[in-house]
């Protein structure tokens, strides 16, 4: 009678196990069934999703899932088409009730074309630093080495936001979204880079990371798009104004940043401390909702489109030496144009000279 019971809980567990994985005790199956199970990843290929409840259809009731990268965030309840420019296998399952279905793979091949931008390509290096960190001038140095090198050609297409945070110290400096992005991409310690929001690491680690991760950057991401700033100064009120223009079609967003030159403040440099540190590059504002940046919704080949932005200015910040960062991300995430300009000045699109 102890085996018979056993065994009589062992189908119970299974069956069990079978409810919440697919199916329900009396067969009906929850299935995730994409339109196709190949794609090219070129922002404008799309696969679309169907839930299926039995015979019953539950996309937009579902919750569809990207499971794999990782990394990558996609999805919410109802939303059911994906498209990327990023090639490579991506895992998707779906959850509806207390049902999930069997997981799908979709293969993304990579975008081959003859397709030449009119945009020079610039990219967006950020800088995970704090004014208690010890190590961090040295990988500031390192960093800087990398772009300042006269046979890199880095110099006049690297935007450096530096990101102070004060989670390991005090730091005047510090914004709350720094410990936010640099955990969302796993980076570890400071100091750290994250390259055009796509790939990073510890500055501590040497600068051939840090180039490879510019070369990658500029050799497998060409500029798809552009951005432009127009920006005002009236009394402690900066008014920006950005537009993107989109030269492939696709979900685009931009993140605006207030930069300042020259902030003078603490900083701990190996076994010294000092109360008067030069800090360059200092982010001093996003002014974006979010730091993946604020949507723009979906454009269309050739399309421009406008956002808008008012931030009162710090009571210390001094004008003069500020900038306006505008990156323009495309629908993988990343990072695809960046463009500066000081404050209360603008600058054109980045056209590539004939």
């Amino acid at each position: 009678m102890k085996k018979f019971g056993k065994i009589l809980l062992l189908v119970a567990a299974i069956v069990g196990f079978a409810s919440c994985h697919g199916q329900e005790d009396d067969g009906v199956q929850l299935q995730l069934v994409p339109s196709k199970r190949t794609m090219t990843a070129d922002g404008v290929d799309v696969v679309t999703f169907e839930v299926l409840y039995g015979a019953n259809v539950v996309t937009t009731e579902a919750l569809i899932e990207l499971v794999s990268p990782a990394e990558q965030i996609w999805g919410g309840r109802g939303v059911s088409t994906f498209t990327t420019t990023e090639s490579g296998s991506y895992i998707f399952k779906a959850t509806y009730l207390d049902l999930v279905s069997e997981e799908v793979e979709i293969t993304a091949a990579p975008y081959v074309s003859n397709f030449l931008s009119r945009f020079d390509r610039h990219i967006c290096v950020m800088d995970f630093t704090g004014a208690w960190c010890s190590f961090c001038p040295d990988g500031y140095r390192t960093l800087m080495g990398v772009i300042n090198n006269p046979y890199a050609g880095f110099k006049d297409i690297v935007t450096v936001l530096a990101l102070h945070d004060d989670t390991g110290g005090k730091d005047p400096m510090a914004l709350g979204v720094t410990n936010a992005i640099h955990a969302a991409f796993g980076l570890g310690s400071y100091p750290a880079f994250l390259t055009d929001l796509r790939s990073g690491g510890l500055l501590t680690e040497g600068l051939e990371k840090i180039r490879e991760s510019f070369y990658e950057s500029l050799d497998e991401y060409p500029a798809q798009c552009d951005v432009k700033i127009v920006s005002s100064v009236e009394g402690d009120i900066a008014t920006v104004e950005v537009t993107l223009f989109a030269e492939l079609a696709g979900d685009y967003r931009v993140s605006v940043w207030l930069v300042e030159n020259g902030v003078v403040g603490p900083q701990n440099d190996g076994a010294s401390v000092y109360d008067s540190w030069n800090h360059e590059h200092v982010a001093r504002a996003l002014l974006s909702d979010n730091w993946r940046g604020d949507a723009l919704g979906t454009l269309a080949k050739e399309q421009e489109q406008t956002k808008n932005y008012t931030y009162t200015l710090g009571v210390n910040w001094k004008v003069a030496d500020m900038s306006v960062v505008a990156l323009a991300i495309t629908p993988d995430g990343y990072v695809n144009n960046v463009a500066e300009c000081a404050l209360g000045e603008s600058v054109d699109y980045k056209y590539i000279a004939e």
